[in-house]
């Protein structure tokens, strides 16, 4: 059993406020490292250190994030150091490695947790870090007085992971005051002699330290972003209900459709087929005997197994057009259907639902529709 530390204490001084609750990308930037170590199947339980009075709003956001693991809020306190070792203390001995990560590096990749781990295996612990590649100068007054060789210096990042028992063995052996001198938990094993190997980090891994650097950041992810639309619309007919994502919904019509005419669902593959260059649904599922009243969202779980192990879906925005029934209603259960085949957390889904407003050039009466953007997040 392995833990996941996920430092958010800071109070964000040069940021001018708390930069690990600030939006990126749709969602708080404590949650992009939050989501790497949710997905890894090598982090059993998550620690998320807080400052006291982002606790609440945190524990509020999180009761709707899906997550089949224990994450935990941890009180931070005035330093970091002093983050980590509050999180440290409610481990256990269940736990054999412990993964450090800052909150203000979003940009993390979930292979180079399974490689910190692999490290962790013949040594005591393990950085991410990358070289040092601008000539460095020894500065006094304003003046050089001498260039550094650089060839073997780099630069420390995280996460950092660390057999657990040998951390906890220093933290015994040092007093709280000594402690802080400690810029990372890599710092406090080399000075008790301990076995560290570097795992060179040869993508971005930028630190958020200042407003600017928010931007620096959404450059790098948009560059690895790419987008679907999908739209689709369906004569409505008598009938006992409509399928709308997946969830059923009772009421007086039914859709018209070779399929069960499930317009979200369609409209949200068609857009993933978009994103991953691959055509249309029609040419993917033909009306033909085969796909006669099939789900929907069956269609929609062949297109995701042709999603690239590299790419995750970011988010999903639906706009539905239909005048009767009412969809407000049902957003919840629609927007849990959906997310259930998709494998993605609600908190990535969008539903917004609008009527013709009795506009007379536009006639829904007879009919529905759906509109969607799927944004797909590339590794590299």
């Amino acid at each position: 059993m392995n833990a996941g530390i996920i430092v958010a204490g800071g109070a964000g001084n040069r940021f001018g406020s708390y930069k690990q609750t600030a939006v990126l990308n749709n969602k708080p930037v404590y949650q992009h490292s939050l989501d790497v170590f949710n997905q890894s199947t090598l982090v059993d339980i998550i620690y998320l250190v807080l400052p006291n009075d982002l606790l609440d709003p945190v524990q509020k956001d999180l009761s709707t994030y899906e997550s089949n693991k224990s994450i935990i809020l941890c009180e931070g306190g005035d330093t970091r150091a002093d983050s980590v070792y509050n999180a440290i203390q409610k481990l256990n001995d269940k736990n054999k490695i412990v993964f450090i990560h800052d909150a203000a590096r979003p940009l993390i990749k979930n292979k180079y947790i399974k490689k910190l781990a692999d490290a962790c295996k013949e040594n005591d612990g393990a950085i991410l870090a990358h070289p040092v590649s601008d000539t460095l100068k020894k500065v006094k007054n304003d003046k050089i007085e001498f260039t550094i060789d650089r060839s073997n210096l780099w630069f420390a990042e995280t996460p950092q992971a660390f057999n657990l028992d040998v951390l906890q063995s220093c933290y015994k052996d040092i007093g709280k005051k000594e402690l802080q001198s400690f810029t990372d938990e890599a710092s406090l094993l080399e000075h008790f002699g301990h076995k560290l190997k570097v795992v060179y980090n040869r993508y971005q891994n930028t630190k958020i330290s200042e407003k600017g650097d928010l931007d620096i950041v959404k450059g790098v992810l948009c560059k690895h972003t790419k987008m679907g639309i999908g739209i689709d619309f369906h004569s409505l007919i008598d009938g006992e209900c409509l399928v709308v994502g997946g969830h059923k919904i009772k009421c007086e019509f039914a859709s018209d459709a070779h399929s069960d005419g499930d317009v979200l669902t369609h409209a949200v593959t068609d857009a993933l087929l978009g994103a991953l260059n691959l055509g249309d649904i029609g040419e993917h599922f033909p009306n033909n005997p085969e796909y006669l009243n099939i789900p929907s969202t069956e269609l929609l779980k062949k297109i995701l197994k042709k999603i690239p192990q590299n790419v995750t879906i970011g988010m999903i925005d639906i706009s539905v057009v239909l005048n009767t029934p009412k969809l407000s209603p049902h957003k919840k259960d629609i927007k849990s259907s959906l997310a259930k085949v998709l494998g993605v957390g609600e908190d990535i889904i969008s539903i917004k639902a609008t009527t013709t407003n009795s506009l007379r050039f536009l006639d829904m009466s007879n009919g529905w529709g759906c509109e969607a953007i799927v944004t797909l997040h590339y590794d590299n």
